[in-house]
């Protein structure tokens, strides 16, 4: 999955989607999953969680508003530049939300979606 996904997933909502019917479907077998890819997804989901969620704590309420409307409803970073924040402000937080998705392992199925 590339790295534009990953984060857009994370703002849009799509991972805590993910992880909650992850955590629906091991309850259901059991407090455990029967398949290793629903095991590897949920690692997944939870470590793009906890990655983004310690990163995001120390940015502004209007930063995270920012991107998500960007994934979300796909607003331009262009119309916030010196206004949300600096220029240089908006495009450092982009740059670290790219290296952070970059660090994080992804299981063999997964990197091979688009």
């Amino acid at each position: 999955m590339k790295q534009r996904h990953i984060i857009g997933h994370y703002f849009t909502g799509y991972a805590d989607w993910a992880l909650k019917g992850l955590e629906y479907r091991k309850q259901e077998e059991g407090g455990h999953f029967s398949s290793r890819y629903a095991e590897e997804n949920y690692n997944f989901w939870i470590e793009v969680r906890r990655v983004f969620d310690e990163y995001t704590a120390t940015l502004s309420p209007e930063i995270i508003k920012m991107e998500h409307d960007h994934y979300k409803h796909r607003k331009p970073f262009g119309e916030c530049y010196n206004i949300v924040a600096p220029t240089a402000k908006i495009q450092e937080v982009n740059n670290e939300l790219n290296r952070l998705a970059k660090s994080i392992e992804q299981p063999e199925r997964i990197k091979q979606i688009n």
